[in-house]
């Protein structure tokens, strides 16, 4: 359930406690794709230091730092299949 509060602010009722209590809190944007998870997840790399990662099913292994970075790519001009799959649209 989901109401405005004086500052009109989304707030939502959530349950605490096994579903017996509930709270209003301000919604949150998710982050869990944007730029705050990735510099948590670079701190958390960093802190690590330079470990050896398990490949080709543990046989062998290499350092972090070796490891190639994925390049982001650019989705401008692909297809994205809509309805049951027997449409499609540019982006």
């Amino acid at each position: 359930m989901s109401g405005i509060d004086y500052k009109d602010t989304i707030v939502v009722r959530t349950s605490i406690n096994k579903g017996t209590s509930t709270t209003d809190r301000p919604v949150l944007p998710s982050e869990f794709m944007g730029k705050q998870n990735e510099e948590k997840s670079k701190e958390l790399l960093s802190r690590a230091g330079d470990p050896w990662i398990m490949s080709n099913k543990g046989t062998s292994k290499i350092k972090l730092s070796e490891m190639r970075k994925p390049k982001p790519r650019k989705i401008t001009g692909l297809y994205v299949s809509t309805g049951k799959g027997t449409g499609r649209i540019k982006i």
